[in-house]
C-alpha cells in the first residue's frame, strides 16, 4: 500500500476520533450549560444538533478552501481556527 494512502487514512482517522471527543465533551459540559441559561430539553437537543451541523458544513466547506486557498493553507487555517 502507497505511503500517502496509509497518511491520508490517518489523518481521516484522527478528525474522526477529535469529533467523537467532541461530541463527548459537550455530553458533559451540557449539564452546567443547561443549568447556567435554565434551557428546556428542547433548546438541549438544539444546542447538540447545531454542533453536527456544524461539523457536516466544516466538512462540506473543506474541500472547496482547499481548492480556492490550497491545502497547506487551509489545514493551517483550520488548525488555528480548531486551537
Amino acid at each position: 500500500m502507497n505511503t500517502f494512502y496509509i497518511q491520508a487514512i490517518l489523518t481521516a482517522s484522527i478528525g474522526g476520533v477529535l469529533f467523537g471527543y467532541d461530541m463527548g465533551v459537550i455530553a458533559g459540559a451540557l449539564p452546567p450549560l443547561s443549568a447556567y441559561f435554565q434551557l428546556t430539553p428542547s433548546q438541549e437537543e438544539w444546542v447538540v444538533s447545531l454542533l453536527y451541523f456544524g461539523g457536516g458544513v466544516g466538512a462540506a466547506s473543506g474541500g472547496f478552501l482547499c481548492d480556492w486557498f490550497g491545502r497547506k493553507f487551509s489545514i493551517m487555517f483550520t488548525d488555528v481556527m480548531f486551537g
